[in-house]
């Protein structure tokens, strides 16, 4: 499996943001959901519920800040070939920071995705952004 893949699929156990928002809206009874990786989370962020969306967004927040501490940071991108675009950036890993390209979707994605999509980006460019200034 592709280092991308398993950074997207990847379960950071210990998010805990929003735990309790999670259990009032009975979104922690669902065991086989712990909303602890970027492909759950950025689904999680489609609730209606504003305070789910808010939990969402700091653990995605969450997410991409450990991915940058751990030498992988990660950087969503969609559209058309997106695939191939994120398997050509990824053939060197030591370049541009060590980003890891995600490809998340193709043409057409639902506004969340691309939304949550944005946070992670942002996120990571901020880190990024950051320690190249230092």
């Amino acid at each position: 499996m592709p280092l991308s893949d398993q950074l997207y699929t990847k379960c950071f156990e210990n998010l805990n943001q929003g735990a309790e928002i999670l259990q009032k809206y009975n979104y922690a009874s669902l065991d086989s959901i712990k909303f602890c990786s970027l492909i759950e989370c950025m689904y999680l962020y489609s609730s209606k519920e504003e305070d789910i969306k808010l939990v969402a967004k700091q653990r995605l927040i969450g997410i991409a800040t450990q991915l940058y501490n751990a030498r992988t940071p990660v950087y969503l991108i969609m559209g058309l070939d997106s695939y191939l675009t994120a398997k050509k950036k990824n053939e060197n890993l030591e370049d541009d920071n060590h980003i890891v390209y995600i490809d998340y979707g193709e043409c057409t994605n639902p506004s969340y995705l691309i939304e949550a999509a944005t946070i992670v980006n942002k996120q990571t460019n901020l880190l990024v952004n950051q320690s190249v200034a230092k």
